[in-house]
C-alpha cells in the first residue's frame, strides 16, 4: 500500500492525449497506484487547439468525445496530490504544449 503518514497517498495522474494513445496510457497509471491503494485522480490538462481543427481528425475529435464530461486537472489537484505522473505524447522532443501550459500556471505553488 503506497502511504503518505497515516492515510493513503493521493496521486494526480496529469496527462494530455489528442487521440487517445497517452489517456490509455494513463488511465493505467492511474489502475495500478489504485490497486496499491492510493486515491487517484485521473485529469487530462485543458485542450488548446481549436474545435475546427480537432474536428478536421476523426480519431482526435472521437477522444475528445469520449473525455468531454471528465474534469480537466488544476491546480487544486496538484496541491491535492502527494504525488504527480504526468503523461504527453512528445512534440519535437519536447513535452505537448498542453501539458507545458498546465505546469507553466503552476508556479504558484
Amino acid at each position: 500500500m503506497i502511504e503518505s503518514g497515516d492515510r493513503a497517498a493521493k496521486v494526480l495522474v496529469a496527462y494530455y492525449s489528442a487521440t487517445g494513445h497517452v489517456h490509455a496510457l494513463a488511465k493505467a497509471v492511474a489502475e495500478g497506484a489504485e490497486r496499491t491503494g492510493a486515491e487517484v485522480r485521473l485529469r487530462p490538462v485543458e485542450e488548446l487547439a481549436r474545435e475546427m481543427v480537432i474536428s478536421q481528425d476523426q480519431a482526435w475529435g472521437r477522444h475528445r468525445s469520449e473525455i468531454s464530461d471528465e474534469p480537466t486537472a488544476t491546480l487544486d489537484d496538484l496541491d491535492w496530490a502527494d504525488g504527480v505522473a504526468f503523461g504527453t505524447p512528445t512534440r519535437f522532443g519536447n513535452v505537448a504544449a498542453q501539458l507545458k501550459m498546465f505546469l507553466d500556471q503552476a508556479g504558484q505553488l
